[in-house]
């Protein structure tokens, strides 16, 4: 019998035992995995006990999808609300859950004051604040979050350089590496991640970001891994991905699926996850995680889902379609997405053995 981390105490087990007959309690992602497998949450949705009780029963890391960025932790210069952060890590305190904080530094999601000011700031004035805010929020969850995603989205959508963002026109091309620095000063321990989009599908990008990492590495700034965000369709290049994770381990860092989802209605004409799309979405996740648990074990981190169940996907919203993306659906059931993982854990560990 398979003793699940989140059980507190033998009477716990006792009662689920029971409670289930004598058949053997159903296989949880986070106790088949030999890596955490993550969710993105909110404080709101945490309240709901359906979504809770899944949160804390199949997954054994969580990110908080917005709260931790500073639009809301980023109260005015040196002021700092982390109330909404502080109840995602007590969620995950309680259900024996690690917590990846995301995200230090995003050229989207600035607080208010800060939009409306920061124009006004020369480049000292902005490094000073943002050297504060990363000391303060890192200083605040050291001991409770073990990773962080420092910079989130620095290289240009197209992959041919860096993003031209504010950032960058105040601060110049280095102020990833010095934001680095700055995490590094605050919590020595806490593993340090590059977080970016199109990792696994734009070449000139994941070239961009290595080329980057290398110089980091060849100066000794702090990066102890990368953030593959695995926001893809299921056109996904197989090729693609194993390339990025073979060069991203050849860097020696650890690799973070980051922010996964699997679209599954680009053009936005269907009215419902049909049979067929469904099917190919389970097989392009068992490939994912197959490839995924071939790497060695040093460099797996994490693979997170982008949000528990499909409504709540950030999709939505963003393609104005229904995209199905996620492991369950609208009602909390598990999907054959779902199944594709356990498949890609299976063959997956076949292959290393």
């Amino acid at each position: 019998m398979r003793l699940f981390p989140f059980f507190s105490s033998l009477g716990l087990l006792l009662v689920m035992i029971i409670s289930n007959g004598l058949d053997s309690p159903e296989p949880r992602l986070r106790s088949m995995a030999n890596f955490p497998v993550g969710v993105a949450v909110s404080p709101q949705r945490l309240a709901q006990t359906d979504y809770a009780q899944i949160a804390g029963s199949e997954f054994s890391s969580i990110t908080a999808e917005n709260v931790m960025k500073p639009q809301y932790s980023w109260a005015a210069e040196r002021e700092y609300d982390f109330s909404a952060g502080d109840s995602v890590v007590a969620f995950a305190e309680n259900h024996n859950q690690q917590v990846h904080g995301h995200t230090l530094v995003w050229h989207m999601m600035q607080p208010k004051w800060l939009r409306e000011s920061i124009d006004s700031y020369d480049s000292a004035t902005l490094e000073n604040l943002l050297r504060d805010y990363i000391h303060s929020v890192v200083k605040h969850y050291r001991g409770k979050v073990v990773s962080w995603d420092v910079v989130n989205e620095a290289i240009a959508a197209e992959g041919d350089g860096m993003r031209n963002s504010v950032y960058r026109q105040k601060l110049g091309d280095d102020y990833v590496a010095r934001c680095h620095q700055y995490a590094r000063e605050a919590d020595p321990d806490v593993l340090l991640f590059y977080n970016d989009y199109s990792v696994a599908t734009n070449p000139e990008k994941l070239k961009t970001i290595l080329t980057m990492v290398d110089d980091f590495q060849a100066r000794g700034i702090p990066i102890d891994g990368v953030g593959m965000q695995m926001h893809i369709g299921l056109d996904l290049s197989l090729d693609n991905f194993q390339y990025a994770l073979d060069e991203i381990v050849k860097r020696n860092l650890k690799i973070h699926l980051s922010e996964v989802d699997i679209r599954t209605n680009p053009e936005g004409t269907a009215g419902m996850l049909t049979e067929e799309a469904a099917q190919q979405q389970q097989e392009l996740m068992a490939e994912i995680v197959r490839l995924y648990q071939q790497i060695p074990e040093q460099n797996k981190f994490a693979i997170t889902f982008w949000g528990l169940r499909d409504n709540e996907s950030w999709l939505t919203q963003n393609t104005g379609n229904p995209q199905w993306p996620l492991l369950f659906d609208d009602n909390f059931s598990k999907k054959p997405m779902y199944q594709g993982f356990l498949d890609g854990l299976e063959t997956g560990q076949t292959k290393l053995n």
